[in-house]
């Protein structure tokens, strides 16, 4: 079978309820957390960010979203 498979197994890491099983391992949408044995303690590394933003950057993000969640802006 190929795909992602919905579970009922918490993640590890942030307790959110429900994480996908991909080819053999769990993975959590919610923090982006891998692993691979049922009872969660084989871990694999998270990856590092493909970018490190400066106080002031991440600040405007997070207007930025933020602005985006209002509906204040989009990109239409």
């Amino acid at each position: 079978m190929n795909g992602a498979t919905i579970q009922e197994r918490p993640c590890p890491r942030c307790a959110i309820r429900r994480t996908v099983w991909i080819s053999g391992t769990s993975f959590c949408h919610n923090c982006h957390l891998q692993w691979h044995d049922a009872s969660g303690a084989a871990f694999l590394p998270r990856p590092k960010p493909a970018y490190i933003f400066t106080a002031q950057e991440t600040a405007r993000l997070m207007i930025y979203r933020a602005a985006v969640r209002a509906d204040y802006y989009n990109d239409r």
